[in-house]
Order: structure tokens, then sequence, then C-alpha cells
């Protein structure tokens, strides 16, 4: 199976000397074509770092990252935005949107940008999904924090890109709302072989993805498949207790 991300014994240090912190410390993985992947592990075990390396926007102290087939060691920021404008969509925690835009405008955007045409009857619907059919026409000031956050997320599943990677993309969202949005990113992965990469603190949404891959420490110590939001649950209680010392705990 292709892995339109892979990591190749990545590791990201930060600080120098004795007070350096191995956020990540050899990381290796493919995340395969059609998979939507969890990232979890307790708070510090370097999820988001793995998240921003495997993006492209930062750079490993040490080991490759290949992206939709090209590995990104050397690349210029003028070629690393080409790349995820083609072949990558974001969902972040700040919303990114540009506030002179309607909610429509945000949405098509980057297929604006990269001169695509975007499918009106696509757009409509991940709009409509994301509960924002009756404010295409509102601009962001005029949106809760929740609503901007639903634009962000249709514009990620607008483009259809190959890969997206989200980053706690359902924290500011109601609970049917939330599940209506893990349930397009399902979707998505399994109708266009789309590869997600998930971060998330939340059993619930995890359990949504097909794997789960638990970070500890910088290091990748268990995956789950098809797993359960029980299940997920019990393995971060088990792991986050893993790491306290005999005199925390």
């Amino acid at each position: 199976m292709n892995a339109p991300v892979r990591l190749t014994e990545v590791r990201k240090v930060y600080g120098t000397g004795p007070g350096a912190v191995d956020a990540l410390a050899g990381v290796t993985y493919d995340f395969a074509s059609g998979t939507f992947t969890a990232v979890m592990g307790p708070s510090g075990s370097g999820k988001s770092t793995l998240l921003h390396c495997a993006a492209g926007l930062d750079t490993p102290t040490t080991g490759d990252v290949q992206l939709a087939g090209r590995s990104l060691h050397g690349l210029d920021e003028t070629s690393l935005t080409e790349l995820r404008r083609e072949h990558v969509a974001f969902v972040f925690q700040s919303f990114n949107l540009m506030p002179a835009l309607t909610v429509r405008q945000n949405v098509v955007l980057p297929m604006t940008l990269a001169g695509k045409q975007p499918d009106d009857a696509w757009v409509t619907e991940v709009i409509q999904a994301v509960g924002l059919g009756e404010r295409v026409k509102h601009r962001p000031s005029e949106l809760s924090g929740g609503q901007q956050q639903r634009v962000a997320i249709a514009r990620a599943l607008a483009g259809r890109t190959a890969i997206t990677f989200a980053d706690e993309p359902t924290g500011a969202l109601d609970t049917t709302t939330a599940l209506e949005v893990l349930t397009l990113l399902r979707d998505q992965s399994r109708r266009l072989g789309q590869t997600i990469v998930m971060v998330t603190h939340d059993p619930v949404a995890a359990s949504y993805a097909d794997r789960v891959v638990f970070l500890v420490d910088g290091r990748i110590v268990s995956e789950a498949i098809h797993p359960t939001a029980e299940a997920v649950a019990a393995e971060l209680a088990q792991l986050s207790t893993g790491r306290l010392s005999p005199t925390e705990s």
C-alpha cells in the first residue's frame, strides 16, 4: 500500500546541551493511502510535533519525511508551499480564515489560489454537512468560534486533497456537529482514498479512525486497529500512569 506520509527515524530536538529535549525520538511510521489515523498520547508526548514535521511545517533535527512521494529534505519554503498547496489540507485550532471573505469564499480559497475549479455541488454538500448551509454569505466576524472551526473543516474537505492533517479538529464543536464532522472525515478517507492524520485527546474522536498511534516521550509505543472509545481511554490511562514516578503516583 502506498504511503503518502512517511517518517523515517525522525528526531526533533529542542534546545542544546544538558537541557535539550527530544520532542520526537526517532519515529518511523507510514501513513498509508486511504487510512484515517489518530495520534494520541499524554501531554508533552510529541503529538503536535509529529504532525508539524509530517506536514513540513517544522524541520526534523535528523531523519527524513516524505510527503506525497517527495522527500522534504532540502526543499526551500517556496517548494514546500507548492507541495502542500497541491496535496495537503489542514485543520488546526487557529482557523486562519480571511476576514473579508464569506463562508463559501473561505472554503474555496485554497482551490482558487491553486487555479482549480471548485466542484460547486460538493462544496455545497460539505458546507451543509458542517451545519453552515444558512450562513454561506456570512463573514468570520459574524460567526461564533465553533462556526469558524466548521468553516476551516469544510475548507479542508472541499479540496479533496490526498492528505489532510488535523489538530484537535472537533475541539470547539458541539457533540452533534463533532460526530458529523468525524463521520465526514472517515467517509472522505474511505471513498476518496484520502490519508488523514488527526491529533486528538478525545477517545470518542479517535474511535472514528481506522487506527490509533500512541506516543510517549516522543516514541510510538503502541497502536490500536479499529479502536473503540473505551479501549482508547483505557490505553491512555495506562500510558499516563506509566509515565509517573513512584513519588508522583
